[in-house]
Order: C-alpha cells, then sequence, then structure tokens
C-alpha cells in the first residue's frame, strides 16, 4: 500500500458531506478492572529528528498509556483531546465541514485520567498506529487490554500520525506522504528508513519503562518488564514485526492488517522467533497485491516461533481499527466488510487471548471467535 488515506482515529472523516454520521460510544470493556489513562510526551536526545533540518531537533513523540486501576479519577479523559486544536486543522486537511469532525467529540471513552493504578505487575503491551492514523485509533482493543490486567503504551509517531499535539502551541503535522508514481527505488529509500525510525520509537519507550520502573514511577512500578508485547495496526503492523526482530525484550507480536511491503529483505528472509499473529481482510484485497502477500508469507515461513496468518472473508482494512464499532455507516461508505458487524468485540476477546496464551503462559483457544463467526482462512506454522 504506497499511499494511505488519512483515517484519523479511524473514524469517518473521509466522507465530505453534510449529513449526520451517527457515532457511538466506546465498548464497555470486557475485563476486571478500572482503565486507567495518562499521557506523557517524552524526547530521546539520543536520536535526531530526520523530519526536520533543525541541528538540534530530538526526536519527540506523545504516548498515550492506559493502565489497570482500582479506583475511578473524577474525570474520563477524551477521546479526542486538543479538540480546539485538532477539528479545524483536520477539518481543513481532508477539506470536510468541522460539523462532521466535531461530532467525534461526543464519543466517550472509558479511561479515567490518573486512576489509581494496582499493585501488581502487569505484562507491558506497546501499540503502533498506521500511517496517517494516531494513538487513539484501537482505543476499543487497548481498553479492553486494560481492563484484562495490561498495561498499554499507545504511541503517536510523530510526522506519521495526522497531527501531533505536544501543547496547546506546539504540534507536528503530518509529513509522510509519496506520491502515487514514485519508483521502487524511491518507495524502499523513504519508507524503509521511516519504519525503522518508528521501530526505534517503541525500542525508546521500552528503555523508558524500565527507566520509570528504577525511579518508582507510577507506571513503572507496576509494568512487568520481562513480558512485553506489541501489536499494530497497517503500518504499525509492519512496525510491529520489525520491532520485534531488532529488540530481543519483546515476547509476542500481532499484526492487524499489517502493510509489510515496507519491511527491509533482511527481515523477511530471517524473520523472528517470537510467537506472531496476523490477523486481517483478505491479501488479494490489498491495495498493494500481491507484493504485501509475498512479504508476508516468506516472513510467516521463515519465523522460528508459532506463527499465524488469519485472513478474514468480508471484511476491509479500517475493520482492524475502531470504525466497525463506532458507526454503522462504514459499510455504506466503503470503509467496513459486510461481516464487520461485531469484528471489533471479536478482536477484543481474540488480542487478549493470545497475549494472555503467550505473555501470561494462561493458555486460552484465541482463534475461537473468528473459527466460529467468520469465513477464514488460516495458516498456522509452530514450533
Amino acid at each position: 500500500m504506497r499511499k494511505i488515506f488519512l483515517y484519523i482515529i479511524s473514524i469517518l472523516f473521509l466522507q465530505n458531506c453534510s449529513v449526520f454520521i451517527p457515532l457511538r460510544n466506546l465498548p464497555n470493556p470486557d475485563g476486571q478492572y478500572i482503565v486507567g489513562t495518562d499521557v506523557i510526551i517524552l524526547e530521546d536526545k539520543n536520536r535526531f529528528e530526520t523530519f526536520t533540518k533543525e541541528t538540534d531537533d530530538y526526536r519527540k513523540i506523545i504516548v498515550q498509556i492506559w493502565y489497570p486501576a482500582t479506583e475511578p479519577s473524577d474525570s474520563i479523559y477524551p477521546y479526542l483531546d486538543y479538540k480546539d486544536l485538532k477539528i479545524p486543522y483536520i477539518a481543513k486537511r481532508l477539506e470536510v465541514s468541522e460539523k462532521i469532525i466535531n461530532r467525534v467529540n461526543s464519543i466517550r471513552a472509558n479511561g479515567y485520567y490518573k486512576a489509581k493504578p494496582g499493585n501488581n505487575d502487569f505484562p507491558v503491551i506497546i501499540f503502533s498506529h498506521g500511517l496517517g492514523g494516531n494513538r487513539i485509533q484501537n482505543t476499543a482493543n487497548i481498553e479492553s487490554l486494560a481492563s484484562n490486567g495490561y498495561i498499554v503504551f499507545s504511541i503517536e509517531h510523530t510526522y506519521d500520525s495526522n497531527i501531533t499535539v505536544f501543547n496547546d502551541t506546539t504540534f507536528a503535522e503530518f509529513d509522510s506522504y509519496l506520491p502515487d508514481n514514485v519508483t521502487t527505488e524511491e518507495f524502499y529509500n523513504t519508507r524503509i528508513p521511516q519504519i525503522k525510525i518508528r521501530a526505534n520509537d517503541i525500542s525508546f519507550i521500552i528503555d523508558k519503562i524500565i527507566s520509570l520502573k528504577s525511579q518508582g514511577h507510577y507506571i513503572g512500578r507496576i509494568s512487568n518488564i520481562n513480558s512485553i508485547g506489541v501489536f499494530g495496526h497497517s503500518f504499525g503492523g509492519g512496525t510491529a514485526a520489525v520491532s520485534s526482530f531488532i529488540d530481543n525484550r519483546i515476547d509476542a507480536c500481532i499484526a492487524l492488517d499489517g502493510w509489510f511491503e515496507p519491511i527491509p529483505p533482511y527481515i523477511i528472509d530471517k524473520g523472528i522467533n517470537i510467537p506472531f499473529l496476523y490477523i486481517g481482510q483478505l491479501q488479494q484485497n490489498w491495495i498493494s497485491a500481491p507484493y504485501n502477500e509475498v512479504q508476508l508469507l516468506s516472513f510467516h515461513d521463515n519465523n522460528q516461533n508459532d506463527s499465524f496468518i488469519i485472513e478474514v472473508h468480508n471484511t476491509k482494512h479500517m475493520d482492524y481499527s475502531d470504525i466497525p464499532y463506532l458507526t454503522k455507516w462504514g459499510r455504506l461508505m466503503g470503509l467496513s466488510g459486510k461481516d464487520s458487524k461485531n469484528i471489533t468485540l471479536d478482536l477484543n476477546n481474540t488480542i487478549t487471548h493470545f497475549f494472555d496464551t503467550y505473555l501470561k503462559n494462561n493458555k486460552k483457544n484465541w482463534l475461537k471467535q473468528f473459527e466460529n463467526n467468520y469465513t477464514i482462512i488460516k495458516k498456522i506454522r509452530t514450533k
């Protein structure tokens, strides 16, 4: 996929019309824990920002954290923060009415801002969004994980996200477009460095979690740094795979309709040695077919641990984000497949149970929901 629409936070912002688009609140988390959330800004003094020309500009990212809490706080963190800055910007960028985007602000999430955390160590999950997406595009999946005993760090990859707001006056615009007519060489000369930057963002987060733990910070204190999983959507799915190759602290990996075309050939040829799950639409439906499938199958065949490819009939790329739950209009607008009605809840179950199996050694039939409710194609290799 050489061009991906700015699908900001996986919501229906692509429709240039004035008709009312009903949106639902996020589903109630399905686990035993209250969900807490916090947002932090991190700067990596060991990496210069390559998207800018300033010589003293270091890589800076925003991370939202969801975690198991014992008591709620007084406020729910908004699904779309900094709305007064983001809404006009996004509307202008996508050439749609601000009224359409403003409706997103009415969506209610479930994360209590700075809620009191639990006292146990919980496995860590790191999420990577798609090209032009942002940290909240899979909040339903993330809140489900947190409610089931995971700490989830969702990265906003600066200049790859639609807009990254550091504070009320400082923000970074999306700057990762490539024209449709680029050569193969130009494509890889751009995308391979980008996916490596994203993978290094994940390693930086792991470093930071370890540092927070040593400092006694409340998030670090409850993080089990010996049990780490990654997952991502689209470009984020490819990022998760690359991260799993370069960072041996990662123990399990999920790619949601992952974009594998930008992954460097040497990683495809070697694979990874941790459990891996790819779940997404039929590969033949990818814009870049058959190239994505060629990369994915080679990667799968070269993995040295349990490896699964699950292709789901009658689903589309954006079904592996929050869209199908938030609105029933996704199918009418061509963003969702005809079998996507309950896919968000089924993904919540599948993602959580996959990580339960491989991070908590609590074996679950994580594939049951999709085997029972969808027509799927399975490719399975076990060690």
